[in-house]
């Protein structure tokens, strides 16, 4: 309820290791996907198609289609048309944690879980994101297996800990293990810790907190490459579309916003720098809704699809 805290669990992002999404409304491609002088074009990420079927479902009157085919460096991802007009360029961005998307990705394989024939399985292993990956695939089941030899359900490591097992799980970049009830044998469930910023905190009476953060976060460094794009494509509006994964640099107040259904729209403004004119965002959750904001509107909401 507004006023309290509630806590996010740390999951896998739902396109970390299959970034494939199909939408479910149709989307047609500018250029044709074969081009001459041996240029290979490429096709639209799933997630771009999942961004274009929202925002054709948002704005009715407009066709989205692929424009970074790959032909030529700098391009910016989808074109908005309207009555066969370009009427916006939108660039498709993430904000995502690079370091726990990796690490979850290398541990799982493009799977939930994987699995060790001698273990009775059902372990749940917390990960620090600075873990290394192979050094976690070969001894991380010699550690589970000494628990299980113990009767040892539980460990959480304390770097300053004398006990053998919750050294070497520091060492290996374990926070905390625990085991429970499984159907599959020989079981292994990673997840990376969240920081404490990310993984909890108030749950806010209006939206506030996203507009701040995207203000802040628009004009991190690492975004001058999405709006050089923009500003390249010289039409008149600029659209920023930032998806935000399960691991992702936001902190929990403004995603919690994107995670609940019907979550309140700040109240407040948001100064973009140029040339974004409008910017959107959303989970890559099955729950909440896709925010957008821009000058002429202010803030609305609509539904994911």
């Amino acid at each position: 309820m507004p006023g309290g805290r509630k806590d996010l669990v740390p999951r896998a992002p739902r396109w970390v290791s299959t970034p494939s999404r199909t939408p479910l409304m149709p989307l047609v491609a500018r250029p044709p996907a074969t081009g001459g002088d041996n240029v290979t074009m490429r096709g639209l990420r799933g997630e771009e198609m999942w961004v274009a079927a929202c925002v054709e479902a948002a704005l009715p009157t407009v066709e989205v289609c692929q424009h970074d085919d790959g032909s030529t460096a700098g391009m910016y991802d989808l074109a908005m048309f309207r009555d066969d007009a370009l009427v916006a360029a939108v660039e498709v961005t993430a904000a995502a944690d690079g370091e726990s998307i990796a690490l979850w990705n290398l541990m799982n394989g493009g799977h939930n879980r994987w699995q060790e024939a001698d273990l009775v399985g059902g372990w749940f292993v917390t990960l620090h994101p600075s873990a290394r990956a192979k050094a976690l695939r070969r001894h991380s089941p010699d550690l589970l297996r000494e628990l299980e030899r113990a009767g040892q359900t539980e460990l959480w490591t304390r770097s300053s800990s004398s006990d053998s097992l919750s050294s070497r799980a520091v060492q290996l970049g374990v926070t905390r293990v625990h085991q429970s009830g499984t159907e599959f044998a020989g079981s292994v469930y990673v997840t990376i810790e969240l920081p404490h910023e990310r993984s909890g905190g108030m749950v806010a009476s209006t939206g506030d907190a996203l507009a701040h953060w995207l203000e802040r976060w628009v004009r991190e460094p690492e975004q001058s490459d999405n709006l050089t794009k923009l500003e390249r494509s010289g039409v008149r509006e600029c659209h920023l579309f930032v998806l935000v994964p399960g691991f992702t640099t936001a902190p929990f107040s403004a995603v919690d916003l994107l995670l609940r259904d019907a979550a309140p729209l700040p109240t407040i403004p948001i100064l973009l720098p140029p040339p974004v004119s409008h910017i959107w965002t959303m989970s890559t959750w099955n729950s909440g809704d896709v925010f957008r904001w821009c000058a002429a509107d202010g803030w609305r909401r609509s539904k994911k699809v």
